[in-house]
């Protein structure tokens, strides 16, 4: 029976979302009668042209706001992005989970290795994953919970895990990717402004990166396997049994999946093979690009455009496989009915993308986030701080700045050019300073609802909580909070412990000039 309090204390989240846009409507209005606005230096272009900008938060309760509140809900969940990835990925989840194969893949990988090493390989995928955000949360944190049921586990600890690596992961990596080049861009632009010889490689971060990728994958496993497995206990949820497999066919199938799996890769490494020429090989790549990473993770490039209709193509494939052999999969309205039946379950998820999507688009609409990081870029041209208070300061700001302004080049655009007298003065390299930017931001996608792969994350929690009265935003933030604190203080441990010791950042970059 369900208890009336508790009841009315667990409001579902789409309240949370509702609230938060009722408070942007009236906090716009009265920060632009208090005509609250900013001025500041911004990068026009990564040729290095700066130009003064004045910014003014808009009321959307003038007659302007009004309009945009009556005529923008259908763009604003269209031009959501996670909504339509999401979609995609779930049809071809839906026949990988509902075919048998996920679960029986996990179950045998579950057997034979340890689960704290398990939890560590799957962090770290989740880590490399963020060079593209769509694959990592639509895909990777559904397969996180499948991992954690398989193990017995209560499937949110694999969700908490994967949206804590994934997010925390984007200032971090093994890869270098198309943030890097953005970012870089950003530096040396500004860096010229006051020494136009100054040069700034794309790889300046990549030793800090790479080893802050291995410390979070082994501090998420850490806080996974002693803190938040152990508060959330087992799994509750009761699988569907519709497949009861004999193990020669189950093994059979996983072997078929494999090598389709296998085949259908031939391909795509083919098309990402660098060849001059408009030609099958090298059809993903962005070949107006000059550098072989450039080509790959370009914003432009055919492979990260496409990421997830790639690999949710291979999820299908797998589980088309995996149906056949084993038989689970008879006709072509099995595997209609497996991707019904998946988006079904998770539909309480495009609920809450709706009022995200509001969220986002009205904040945006005010310039809230550029009118807050512009003030506080200022604050830091402005400080007579130096050596570590200076560090600490970009830390935090650019943490403050991401909960109003996620994007990562939107805020260092603004931020660099009136920040970066103050870093070199200080003796800082410039490419330090980008990396204290980074981490601080990346830190801080684990906490704000204005981070657009927040409301996936919540939304999976609802479909893997038992009882749906329990699903909350204080439930949601509870699990993912340790994480929170845990990576924010290893990225604060880290930039100061490199900077008194003066170690590398990148390959002939250090923290000090």
């Amino acid at each position: 029976m369900i208890n009336p309090k508790k009841l009315k204390r667990s409001s579902h989240p789409v309240m949370f979302f509702i609230y938060l846009s009722i408070l942007v409507v009236i906090a716009s209005a009265i920060a632009s009668t208090l005509n609250m606005q900013v001025t500041y230096d911004r990068l026009t272009t990564i040729a290095g042209e700066v130009e003064s900008s004045t910014v003014a938060v808009n009321s959307l309760l003038s007659l302007d706001g009004i309009k945009f509140l009556i005529t923008s809900c259908y763009d604003n969940l269209v031009n959501f992005v996670p909504f339509g990835s999401l979609l995609i990925a779930a049809i071809a989840f839906g026949i990988a989970l509902k075919s048998g194969f996920l679960k029986a893949l996990c179950v045998r990988i579950t057997k034979k290795i340890p689960k704290f090493i398990i939890v560590f390989i799957y962090s770290l995928i989740c880590i490399i994953a963020s060079l593209d955000n769509n694959v990592g949360y639509v895909l990777l944190l559904p397969f996180g919970a499948v991992l954690f049921m398989s193990m017995n586990r209560n499937p949110i600890g694999g969700l908490a895990l994967g949206f804590a690596s994934i997010a925390a992961g984007h200032g971090a990596g093994l890869f270098l990717t198309q943030l890097d080049y953005n970012l870089t861009s950003y530096t040396e632009a500004s860096a010229k402004l006051l020494d136009t010889e100054y040069s700034i490689s794309q790889s300046g971060n990549l030793i800090f990166i790479i080893i802050a990728s291995i410390l979070i994958a082994c501090l998420c496993t850490f806080i996974t396997e002693k803190i938040v497995s152990r508060k959330l206990g087992r799994n509750q949820i009761e699988e569907d049994e519709e497949f009861v497999l004999e193990e020669s066919k189950e093994k059979k199938g996983i072997i078929a999946a494999i090598i389709a799996t296998i085949i259908c890769l031939i391909p795509i490494i083919l098309m990402i093979i660098p060849v001059k020429g408009d030609n099958f090989l090298g059809l993903l790549l962005d070949k107006s690009q000059d550098t072989y990473t450039q080509m790959l993770f370009s914003s432009d490039s055919l492979l990260m455009t496409n990421m997830v209709g790639i690999v949710s193509f291979i999820f299908a494939v797998q589980g088309f496989v995996f149906g056949v052999v084993t038989g689970t999969i008879r006709k072509i309205r099995d595997m209609v009915n497996f991707s019904t039946d998946y988006l079904k379950s998770i539909g309480g998820i495009f609920v809450l993308i709706f009022f995200a999507a509001q969220l986002n688009a009205l904040v945006t609409e005010t310039n809230f986030g550029v009118v807050v990081t512009g003030l506080l870029s200022n604050v830091i041209s402005a400080s007579e701080f130096s050596f570590i208070p200076l560090i600490l300061l970009i830390f935090f700001f650019a943490m403050v700045t991401n909960i109003l302004l996620p994007g990562s080049v939107a805020k260092w655009s603004i931020i660099a050019p009136n920040i970066m007298p103050s870093v070199i003065r200080a003796n800082i390299t410039p490419e330090f300073a980008q990396l204290v930017f980074r981490l601080g931001e990346a830190s801080t996608n684990l906490i704000t609802p204005l981070f657009t792969y927040f409301v996936i994350f919540i939304g999976f929690i609802e479909v893997f909580t038992k009882n749906k009265n329990d699903f909350s935003i204080r439930g949601c933030y509870k699990v993912i909070l340790p994480y929170f604190l845990a990576i924010t203080i290893l990225f604060l441990l880290m930039i100061i412990c490199w900077y008194v010791v003066g170690i590398p950042v990148g390959p002939n970059v250090y923290p000090t000039i």
